[in-house]
């Protein structure tokens, strides 16, 4: 079961059923609203359309999918919050290089090399964080994964998909945490 709640001051309220008990998940929605749920199925459902009628390769596929989009908002965020603090400039030939990179398809497993090491992946060390899919790097992908200023997304189930949701800062995720009846943030 879930439920909808489009009151704009409910931050830190979660509402109670008829019997006391809590709802186990929380997610903001961008219009404001927020989705109270039993389980993280549900509250895929108010992001991905279609999902409840989906199968169960599908909704794989759907997830990876809604995270290959949600990596690049979250790119482009943090690509804007760099040219507002100065950090990028976009009218140096090399900046508007990295922003083309960094907008690439985040779908696809890089392997950053360094002229001494080559074919060993290297850290990413750039001033803007990069974004990625944890599905397109080992074990899943071709590639291991890449350290260093790496904030990943990982559409591998969907508890850990939420969770990341949070973590990339593009929506509020909040799951009933074991038995001190408290939410809290999810966390990997």
């Amino acid at each position: 079961m879930r439920f909808r709640n489009f009151h704009a001051g409910c931050c830190g309220y979660v509402p109670t059923r008829a019997d006391g008990s809590e709802w186990s998940h929380v997610l903001t929605l961008r219009d404001g609203s927020t989705v109270y749920a039993d389980t993280a199925e549900e509250v895929l459902a108010e992001l991905v359309e279609g999902w409840s009628d989906m199968s169960e390769d599908a909704r794989g596929e759907a997830l990876v999918s809604h995270a290959a989009d949600a990596a690049l908002e979250a790119q482009r965020q943090r690509i804007e919050a760099a040219a507002l603090q100065g950090r990028l400039d976009r009218s140096d030939a090399d900046d508007r290089a990295l922003v083309q990179f960094l907008e690439a398809d985040k779908r696809a497993s890089l392997l950053l090399e360094l002229p001494d090491a080559p074919g060993v992946q290297a850290d990413w060390s750039s001033a803007v964080d990069l974004v990625l899919l944890t599905t397109s790097y080992a074990p899943y992908g071709e590639h291991p994964p890449i350290g260093g200023r790496v904030v990943w997304r990982d559409p591998t189930d969907p508890v850990s998909y939420l969770a990341s949701l949070r973590t990339v800062g593009l929506y509020d995720y909040w799951t009933l945490a074991g038995r001190t009846g408290q939410v809290r943030p999810a966390s990997r």
